[in-house]
């Protein structure tokens, strides 16, 4: 699915924009059950206050028969695999609707040598100015990492004018897969930014030690629920039998 010019952008720079990725069937069907179904995962005040951010976890639990079709994606899953290797795991699923800004942050620092990925789908057309997701290409490495922690918390409460800013304009149907030790932020001035956001780890024929065992056991399954494994086909099965079998159905 992705060429080996996308796999290598990918690997230096942290992140791949795969554009028209989804087609505008399928994005129309995504968008209207979104706001109906964020809205029944969030408390009333928040959901009705239109300055603020709001967003929830184990986002396809409350509308598997919409979400899902995420799961079983070929295409989606194509790219994972080419990022991951065969064995990678699903963990989370996650709707957000913002309109505050979110600083320069990193989600996660995976041990070195793993990978956490995670997809990115807008529901709203998002302009390079102002509004869009914005990050600094290359910092998912360590090195870049620690610099960018020596600069204090000046640099992370900055706009989007940190040198090196990648800004990325989309539209729906476009997606971004990034790498989450990568530094992202999203500088909009009151701008809509609707998105759903899959996570997906890589599993553990690619685990070099006990660390990386250990970070895949901090999700325990508890972001699983019984609706992921109905009706559930053989490739979604594949990505969530590791953290079924070894968390979820010991917490059962």
């Amino acid at each position: 699915m992705l060429t080996d010019v996308q796999k290598h952008q990918f690997d230096t720079l942290g992140f791949v924009v795969l554009r028209g990725f989804l087609p505008p069937d399928e994005m129309r069907l995504y968008t209207a059950a979104f706001d109906e179904t964020l809205g029944a995962m969030t408390d009333p005040e928040r959901w009705a206050n239109e300055s603020g951010n709001v967003g929830a976890s184990r986002f396809f639990e409350q509308n598997p028969q919409v979400y899902h079709r995420l799961l079983d994606d070929d295409k989606i899953l194509a790219v994972i695999q080419d990022l991951l290797g065969l064995d990678f795991v699903f963990t989370v699923s996650e709707g957000a609707r913002r309109y505050a800004d979110t600083h320069w942050h990193h989600d996660d620092v995976a041990p070195e040598g793993h990978l956490h990925v995670k997809m990115v789908f807008y529901l709203d057309a998002m302009d390079a100015d102002p509004g869009c997701l914005c990050l600094l290409p290359g910092s998912h490495h360590a090195d870049y990492r620690k610099r960018m922690e020596r600069y204090g918390p000046e640099i992370l409460t900055a706009d989007r004018d940190v040198p090196g800013t990648y800004a990325i304009a989309s539209i729906p149907g476009d997606v971004i897969v990034f790498d989450v030790k990568t530094y992202h932020g999203a500088f909009t001035g009151g701008v809509r930014r609707r998105a759903i956001y899959m996570n997906f780890l890589a599993g553990p024929r690619t685990m070099l030690g006990e660390a990386h065992l250990e970070f895949l056991y901090r999700r325990d399954g508890g972001y699983y629920t019984p609706a992921l494994f109905e009706n559930a086909p053989p490739k979604r099965m594949r990505m969530l039998r590791f953290l079924k079998e070894r968390c979820y159905d010991k917490a059962s």
